[in-house]
């Protein structure tokens, strides 16, 4: 009997048992049955064992003597001249084997230069052209006979909006050298200094007028006469701070928008008291863009870029080109006739752009 702890493989609880060697055993607690698979001979089953091994190497041992004598005998002439023809097929078979290598290989040398000829042989990617191709390809559609073909047509919707372009980019070059004739040697009237004069009176919260009061205003200064009122002359126009001051009342400024023409007056109401007031009477008006050669310079680079569209559209190629001009040529302004034209031959670009695809 042989005393040990196991434990079942289906509910891993341990327990201990006494059986014999190689009998199975039972789980008290799940009622599995199950073999210990590591489990060793004991010596008595060892021992027979091992004698009938000692048995089996004696009667192998006494089988080979008697065999020996058979082997130790020559082999017969026949027997010979049989095998040897087999070495020679090998040594023959050899060269065939290298024969085969080097059709294979002269095989996969071909194979390999014929896919570097045909990588050679692949035509070139293409490429952008570059702005003098480009250039010369546009200015291809002012031809005069196919710029006439086109006139007479028919004619598909893209080549009418390049048409329409090119009647754009016209306009556009006379509108802006108009405008630089316009605005030449133009001066605008905020960057000139221009004299100007204010005039007033100054009244206290009854409305008294207060003589004597002095009022000063970018360097200069005067006084109130006995009717309460003042004059400054050879101001310069723009924004202005005039101050007031007269013992007893509350100094007072007043900021104003002096302007060069027309009448400034300017109505004061001293009042009682120490310290200082400030009231704010500006307009804050922000000064305009005055127009110059900078827009003529721009409305004439819209034009030249409704040019090159209106080449690509009489040619029905580049279609991005194309399109940019139409755009361009709507900011190009065109006496607002190009602007309207432009968006027309936008319109019918964008209905016929199969035709650059073709």
């Amino acid at each position: 009997m042989v005393s040990q702890q196991l434990e079942c493989p289906v509910c891993f609880i341990r327990f201990d048992t006494e059986r014999q060697a190689g009998q199975s055993v039972t789980c008290p607690s799940c009622d599995h049955i199950f073999n210990t698979p590591d489990e060793e001979e004991s010596p008595t089953e060892a021992a027979p064992a091992a004698q009938a091994d000692d048995v089996e190497k004696e009667t192998t041992y006494e089988a080979t003597k008697e065999e020996a004598p058979d082997n130790d005998k020559e082999p017969e002439g026949d027997e010979t001249e049989e095998e040897a023809p087999q070495d020679d097929e090998i040594l023959d078979g050899e060269p065939e084997d290298a024969a085969n290598n080097e059709e294979v290989d002269a095989g996969e040398a071909s194979e390999t230069g014929e896919s570097d000829d045909n990588e050679q042989s692949a035509p070139p990617e293409a490429t952008t052209p570059g702005a003098l191709v480009l250039l010369g390809e546009l200015s291809t559609a002012y031809h005069t006979k196919r710029l006439q073909s086109v006139i007479d047509g028919p004619r598909s919707r893209a080549q009418l909006a390049g048409l329409l372009l090119l009647a754009v980019a016209v306009l556009g070059l006379l509108a802006a050298t108009a405008t630089a004739v316009k605005w030449n040697g133009y001066d605008s009237p905020w960057d000139n200094e221009v004299t100007a004069s204010l005039s007033g009176s100054v009244i206290d919260v009854d409305g008294n007028q207060l003589e004597g009061v002095r009022v000063a205003a970018s360097g200069q200064q005067t006084f109130t006469d006995g009717e309460g009122r003042y004059f400054l002359h050879n101001l310069t126009s723009g924004e202005l701070k005039v101050t007031f001051f007269s013992p007893g009342y509350r100094t007072h400024s007043t900021w104003i928008d002096l302007r060069p023409a027309g009448t400034n007056d300017l109505l004061v109401q001293l009042e009682m008291g120490d310290g200082q007031d400030v009231d704010d009477q500006r307009s804050h008006v922000l000064r305009p863009w005055p127009p110059t050669q900078a827009l003529a310079a721009v409305m004439a680079v819209m034009a030249l870029l409704a040019l090159f569209g209106s080449a690509a559209a009489l040619l029905e190629r580049h279609f991005r080109l194309a399109l940019f001009g139409a755009v361009a040529g709507i900011l190009s302004w065109g006496f607002l006739f190009g602007s309207l034209f432009s968006l027309a031959a936008l319109l019918l670009l964008l209905g016929d752009r199969e035709r650059f695809d073709a």
